[in-house]
């Protein structure tokens, strides 16, 4: 275990050599420092575009931190997480795509300027020479990369010294202590960047001398409002880059900081509607039972406290006197501009890929049939005897979904094209580069029917009539399209030509 002393001068790129304006445009205080949070990025470039609403793209996370570096106030960009892996353990076969998308996200994060990123569990997983190559190559530091560690940054920012703190899963308490002391020494801000459970988190939020914790590891969707720790507040971004949080600091005094997030409010506003709503009812029943009088008092009285507590959140804002903050979640939904060089970027990056990839699987045959298997023919052999049905799934987005791959440069990569075919890696079916010479491209009948070879020599051999749910959720699921309503979905496809009788002329 090691305590490394790591002093970064940012000079321009943390915004030092910027004067502070007292008073923003819209008439509020100005903030001293303004903090850039991202949590769990995964290696995230872009989210799937199947989805109803997707959320994130590394090109809008640039477009949403150029933008606040173009402000009077300094800004510093923190990562704490799995940033550049989403598993452990790598299939062989994905090595290669997983390592270009992490040169290429590392290349993105630089002209970001990026301060101190803390790596998680599933990036300090990789192989020693790939994770060592990624961090040579990296403008910013890496903190805590060996098992037990803890290390210190230094930033100058706008006038703020802040100490930058990384810790892991591992690090002692008494060795996280002795840098966060080592920290404070002619330091005016300490925040800690943690990987780990809420309790890692929060363990080191209440070690004296912590003014924020950056939390990363929660491996959860929704980002988490600040909540306290100690003296320290927690601070959470989400996950995959579908948004950011943004901390507007307020450093008047040595004291700890006070939350001023409407974020904040409001999710304590649902918080106690759940449970004024809950004891409500609760007390409605023990009031028609034989309960004893002073429980009942008493559960009354924190009914009454909790609905103190809820009328106190309408009214104004804690004071900013002191030391304060307002963190606010900047989600990245589709319409969110992006950064166009990035995107650039990105595009280029779909192009070798796909390319790497056609080169790689040329010679990726499909399984071998096994005694039991049937071929897979392709839905144009379907056609022949089910015309009406073969039509309407031309025109049905199944019918087309290789061509969503094809105009973004995907339709060889290793996370789109098995969602984008028939028969993908089963026995006689296709692979990355194989389909049959096009025949299984799209989502196609035999993708809910069932390969169909013998049916097609033999129309007494029957195929499945109704697709099971299952077949439907290897694609189907939360990530990939998150309005999936199995029972819903099945009504849109029982049409005329498809399930009813055809349409009369």
């Amino acid at each position: 275990m090691r305590c490394l002393l790591v002093v970064l001068a940012l000079g321009l790129a943390a915004g030092c050599s910027r004067g502070q304006s007292r008073e923003a445009p819209d008439g509020k205080p100005s903030p001293t420092l303004r903090l850039a949070v991202v949590t769990d990025l995964k290696g995230y470039l872009e989210p799937c575009g199947c989805t109803s609403r997707p959320l994130g793209g590394i090109d809008r996370l640039a477009a949403q931190i150029r933008a606040l570096r173009g402000s009077s106030v300094p800004l510093v960009v923190l990562m704490a997480g799995d940033l550049f892996f989403d598993t452990d353990a790598l299939e062989p076969t994905r090595v290669d795509q997983a390592n270009r998308n992490a040169s290429t996200l590392l290349e993105i994060l630089d002209r970001l300027e990026v301060d101190v990123a803390l790596p998680g569990r599933r990036d300090r997983a990789q192989p020693r020479e790939q994770i060592a190559r990624l961090q040579t190559a990296s403008e910013f530091p890496w903190l805590a990369m060996k098992k037990g560690d803890t290390e210190v940054v230094r930033i100058k920012a706008g006038g703020l010294r802040v100490a930058v703190v990384g810790a892991r899963p591992g690090a002692e308490r008494d060795v996280v202590m002795a840098a966060v002391g080592t920290a404070q020494a002619k330091t005016d801000l300490t925040i800690a960047l943690v990987y780990g459970s809420r309790r890692d988190a929060n363990r080191i939020g209440a070690i004296d001398g912590v003014d924020f914790v950056v939390h990363g590891g929660l491996d959860q969707d929704a980002p988490v409002p600040p909540h306290r720790a100690g003296d320290a507040w927690v601070l959470h971004a989400g996950r995959q880059g579908q948004g950011l949080t943004v901390i507007d600091v307020y450093r008047k005094t040595d004291e700890a900081f006070t939350d001023l997030s409407d974020w904040s409010r409001k999710e304590r506003i649902r918080q106690l509607d759940a449970q004024i709503t809950d004891l409500s009812g609760k007390i409605s029943e023990w009031e028609r039972s034989e309960v004893d009088p002073a429980d009942l008092r008493a559960q009354s009285d924190r009914l009454a406290e909790l609905k103190t507590q809820r009328e106190a959140l309408n009214g104004p804002p804690p004071s900013t006197q002191g030391n304060a903050f307002d963190a606010k979640w900047v989600e990245l939904p589709k319409e969110a501009p992006t950064d166009e060089e990035v995107t650039r970027l990105m595009r280029e990056h779909d192009k070798a890929v796909n390319q790497a990839n056609r080169e790689a699987f040329a010679d990726l045959a499909p399984r071998a049939l096994g005694p039991d298997d049937i071929a897979y023919v392709g839905s144009a052999a379907c056609g022949t005897c089910h015309n009406p049905a073969y039509v309407w799934w031309q025109s049905h987005p199944h019918g087309h979904a290789y061509l969503t791959l094809q105009t973004r440069n995907k339709e060889f990569n290793l996370d789109c094209v098995g969602c984008h075919v028939t028969g993908y890696d089963q026995p006689g079916g296709s692979t990355v580069t194989h389909n049959l010479d096009g025949a299984l491209v799209n989502v196609g009948c035999e993708s809910c029917h069932g390969p169909g070879a013998a049916h097609t020599e033999n129309p007494e051999i029957g195929m499945v009539a109704d697709a099971p749910e299952s077949t439907c959720l290897p694609c189907h699921n939360e990530e990939h399209s998150d309005q999936f309503d199995y029972d819903t979905y099945r009504k849109t496809l029982i049409v005329p030509g498809h399930g009813l009788p055809p349409a009369q002329p």
